[in-house]
């Protein structure tokens, strides 16, 4: 018997908008580009060391409810998913010890040390 192999869609629609305020929609297919390139939006910021240390430290303080999300505009409270963010920087810090620049060694001292502040923080306002 021959498998059919099933195709999916892809419906991005964050950010953006038409003109009478509801969402456009943005289908992407999951087959592979025809040219073998992927295309990349220009304004994604650099991918480095201390881009994915912050991409970790803003969803925990996302997960906080100290900023709304962004996907939604509305604070939420998930202190399961903070404490692994900032578990997960913490993880990083101890693994790549010795591996990275000393910017980016105090850089992450600093961070998790205003993630872990501000996570006791949220915590005893939210009891």
């Amino acid at each position: 018997m021959e498998e059919k192999k099933q195709r999916y869609t892809v419906n991005d629609k964050r950010g953006q908008e038409t003109e009478d305020g509801g969402e456009k929609v943005a289908s992407k297919s999951t087959d592979p580009p025809k040219n073998g390139k992927m295309d990349q939006p220009e304004s994604l910021p650099k991918i480095d060391f201390t881009t994915l240390v912050m991409s970790f430290a803003s969803a925990a303080i996302i997960n906080m409810g100290k900023v709304p999300d962004p996907m939604t505009g509305q604070a939420q409270k998930n202190f399961g998913f903070a404490q692994q963010n900032i578990d997960i920087i913490s993880l990083l810090q101890e693994k790549t010890r010795g591996n990275v620049s000393e910017e980016e060694g105090k850089m992450m001292d600093q961070v998790l040390y205003e993630l872990r502040l501000e996570f006791v923080e949220a915590k005893k306002g939210n009891e």
